[in-house]
């Protein structure tokens, strides 16, 4: 009996780490699988041609609600063209409604209800021996739906196998490589599905550390473990963390966790880790205690904050820090104050996203109350709620697409904090710059950075009335543009290239002067120079925003990003 898997990922980067388990699993128990990983941008009857030659006897989706539509479009076009075969399905999106998924695509076989490995397993096996159909499968009987044991967990995870017997070829095609080292949660969000079963399942330490050997010696230059909150044991997650530190390894490795729970030992290692070894994501979404309580969240604070500034001061890692907007007891004035506290914080990256109503979850069963307007259809994104009319939401949405252009960039660090000082907050500007950057026509448009660096520079001729000013402000985004973007020099801000060039050519004919900035400098040809290492006359300091002639020498050689004033 031949079985496909096939995941329909967001993006191509993207790998499918459950049905990578399961079908791994699977085929170590002896069944003939091969795992299919297409993307919701290939066209659904390029995936169906793909699926169709391999002739299975049984396909098996993973259904998400970012592929849930696709996914149902080509249930329905395999079932018509090979009626014979089997469809199975599992994942968040189907395994806690039963009888609504039936009804919602009638050509499902059988619905995979929680963690699948064991289940997907025992069922291929009694539809090879015909038997009767183990628990935790739904399945149609006689115009009923049987729902046949509910949702499971695994509890064993030493079961697992390796989820990447293709690891290099996951690399060379420069996927991203996700792990779990623990599955479950103990809290409660009422917002998420992870916390529905409550046991946290840890795999071995010994498992776990074999395993991130194979991704260092395969040199997998990204692993994101997926463990809903990585640092709930210290005993457990620590010797993982400093075994990655202490690894002699390019590779890095990406966490969530939850800035509250570490200590002032823990806090004092991830000091000491070498510096881009790890990333840390974490989930704040609100400040508002009121909103924490109804979201069955307890967070402190005044110690995440203490935490985070403690990291982001250490400069060793990126920090990538969540907002939600939409969630209960929120609504604008209040949103704006989450933001502001986060923002003050100043994380690499600060991703406004927008509250989904999952089935399955409290806050799904709350939706009354609180008077939630969202999508029927996945991604189930909130419209509007009793506390924050659509027209609020709405501008929350231009707000996001505009700060992810810019502040998310992170090519207009010093600019943005000039910018910011003349309002009343982080998210007046913000506010005013959507509005401004709307009136204009460049939302929803996507910009690159170069054009970014021109809005900007609009933004800053039409609404900084005091010229001198408007020169320092020009001065800062000019400096911004030199340090992130290679090689561009618009006519526009007013570059100071040839007025400089007898100087800068003076300090390159003298290596010994130039050796105190770069001490394995030697001299190839001028083309080199310019190219690698070119220099700019500024007239303001971008760190305090007065007027300062300076000399900046960028050395872009290397993949670091190394800049530094020079005299000349």
């Amino acid at each position: 009996m031949k079985v496909i898997f096939a995941a329909i990922n967001s993006k191509y980067i993207h790998t499918a780490l459950g049905l990578r388990y399961i079908s791994e699993y699977c085929r170590q128990q002896g069944n003939e699988v091969a795992l299919i990983e297409e993307t919701i941008n290939t066209p659904v009857l390029t995936v169906l041609e793909k699926l169709m030659k391999e002739q299975a006897d049984v396909y098996a989706f993973s259904v998400h609600i970012w592929n849930k539509l696709v996914v149902y479009r080509l249930i329905s076009m395999l079932k018509k063209l090979r009626p014979q075969a089997v469809v199975i399905v599992g994942g968040p999106e189907v395994a806690f409604d039963a009888v609504k998924i039936f009804s919602e695509q009638p050509a499902i076989d059988y619905i995979v209800q929680g963690e699948g490995e064991l289940v997907v397993a025992q069922l291929l096996n009694a539809l090879q021996k015909k038997t009767a159909i183990p628990p935790h499968i739904a399945y149609m009987d006689n115009g009923r739906v049987n729902i046949n044991g509910g949702v499971t967990v695994i509890q064993d995870l030493t079961i697992l196998p390796f989820p990447y017997p293709d690891l290099l070829q996951v690399i060379n095609e420069h996927k991203i490589v996700y792990y779990e080292c623990s599955r479950g949660c103990p809290f409660h969000c009422s917002y998420c599905l992870s916390g529905i079963s409550r046991s946290v399942r840890r795999r071995p330490l010994d498992m776990v550390l074999q395993d991130m050997e194979r991704f260092i010696k395969a040199g997998t230059p990204l692993v994101k473990f997926v463990d809903r909150t990585y640092n709930l044991d210290e005993e457990y997650f620590l010797p993982i963390m400093e075994y990655l530190a202490a690894a002699d390894t390019k590779t890095v490795f990406h966490f969530e966790i939850k800035a509250d729970l570490i200590t002032s030992k823990v806090l004092a290692f991830l000091k000491s880790v070498p510096k881009g070894r790890f990333q840390l994501e974490i989930g704040i979404q609100t400040t508002n205690r009121a909103t924490l309580h109804a979201i069955n969240r307890r967070d402190n604070w005044e110690k995440l904050a203490y935490n985070v500034k403690e990291l982001l001061q250490a400069g060793n890692m990126h920090i990538h820090l969540d907002l939600i907007a939409g969630l209960p007891y929120e609504g604008l004035q209040e949103f704006e104050k989450s933001f502001n506290d986060v923002y003050e914080l100043q994380p690499q990256m600060l991703q406004l996203g927008f509250l989904k109503v999952l089935p399955g979850t409290q806050m799904n069963d709350e939706a009354q109350v609180h008077k939630l307007i969202y999508m029927d259809e996945p991604p189930y994104e909130i419209l509007a709620t009793a506390y924050m009319p659509y027209e609020d939401m709405q501008l929350l949405k231009k707000i996001e697409n505009i700060f992810e252009q810019t502040y998310n960039s992170g090519c207009f660090q010093h600019i943005l904090h000039f910018l910011i000082k003349k309002e009343e907050n982080a998210f007046s500007f913000y506010r005013r710059l959507t509005d401004w950057w709307t009136e204009k026509g460049y939302y929803p448009q996507v910009h690159n950075n170069k054009g970014i660096a021109r809005i900007l520079f609009e933004y800053i001729m039409e609404n900084i009335d005091e010229e001198k000013s408007r020169m320092i402000l020009t001065e800062i985004l000019r400096y911004d543009v030199f340090i992130n973007i290679d090689g561009w020099r618009p006519e526009w801000l007013n570059w100071n290239t040839e007025r400089i060039f007898d100087k800068v050519s003076s300090f390159w004919r003298n290596e010994d002067v130039v050796k105190k900035y770069l001490p394995g400098y030697r001299f190839s040809s001028w083309r080199q120079i310019n190219k690698y290492y070119p220099i700019e006359l500024f007239k303001a300091d971008p760190e305090n925003a007065k007027v300062d002639n300076f000399y900046l020498l960028r050395d872009v050689s290397s993949a670091e990003k190394v800049y530094f004033r020079v005299r000349i």
